[in-house]
């Protein structure tokens, strides 16, 4: 019998700045009549939960209170990142994560698949937690017994190109290049990934790519780049070895556009490096 898994990735829930509380009633109403066999979120469940243990309290009654079951993988705004300025990863907020949500990985077989999920935060880190990622991934393809396997990220492999260097946007260059051969090696079916916040489907080396849709945010752009710039969420059916994925724009949705902020943040940048003159 089919299974219908969702995925709903970038919900940046907060309980003192609710800023997208009311899309995440919308989105729990609609899993209310859905009714789900799985959730699967991934990453950046919080707006700035990364030692904040209130905020994850908080978020976890939420996630607990949809009463479907759930796993989730970390985002950058759940435990840090690696290679940024900002809310540098480490084992302690690693541990934070555990603590309120779990492990920071999973495996979950369906039908005639093996679904892994993946913390590409800690990848490029050098920490301890970053090798039993890999040990991770190593075991649970070694160990599928013939089913496909499709794997669930935070971050992209990549944002435009898989040569591409480090960036905020996707994964660090070497341990992308490093997963990429992994993936291949294993023939994995398709990579599901979010932070970007908005969806895409493409294609990479006979592996789909696709981009999860945030519940929260988008940033408006007109460039032509294949994307779909709203929220909402993916729906997933596996049957035996077939899998469909479709976009969801529940009705109510509101697109908060933060595409304001970059457009400041350019501006001051200009007038910093003397570009424009200050108003």
């Amino acid at each position: 019998m089919p299974k219908t898994i969702v995925q709903v990735s970038d919900t940046h829930l907060c309980e003192v700045h609710p800023y997208f509380a009311d899309n995440w009633q919308i989105f729990a109403e609609e899993m209310a009549s859905l009714q789900p066999d799985l959730l699967i979120h991934t990453g950046d469940i919080s707006l700035n939960g990364t030692m904040d243990s209130r905020a994850m309290k908080h978020i976890k009654e939420a996630v607990d209170n949809l009463r479907i079951p759930c796993i989730a993988i970390p985002g950058n705004h759940d435990i840090g990142t690696t290679g940024g300025p900002l809310k540098p990863i480490s084992e302690a907020r690693i541990a934070h994560w555990h603590e309120h949500f779990g492990d920071d990985h999973f495996v979950h077989d369906v039908e005639d698949w093996r679904l892994i999920g993946l913390n590409t935060e800690v990848l490029g880190s050098g920490l301890q937690s970053e090798e039993l990622q890999w040990a991770h991934l190593e075991d649970a393809c070694a160990t599928a017994s013939g089913r496909e396997i499709g794997v669930f990220l935070h971050r992209p492999l990549f944002a435009e190109m898989p040569d591409e260097p480090s960036s905020p946007w996707s994964l660090m260059a070497e341990p992308r290049a490093r997963l990429i051969e992994r993936l291949c090696a294993y023939r994995v079916r398709f990579v599901a990934s979010g932070h970007l916040h908005r969806y895409r489907y493409t294609k990479f080396s006979g592996i789909d790519l696709i981009w999860c849709p945030t519940t929260a945010f988008v940033m408006a752009s007109n460039k032509s780049d294949g994307c779909i710039r709203r929220v909402g969420y993916l729906k997933w059916t596996f049957n035996e070895r077939r899998v469909h994925h479709e976009f969801v724009e529940p009705n109510g949705f509101i697109n908060h556009d933060m595409s304001w902020k970059k457009k400041r943040a350019a501006k001051k940048a200009a007038i910093a490096a003397g570009q424009i003159a200050a108003e």
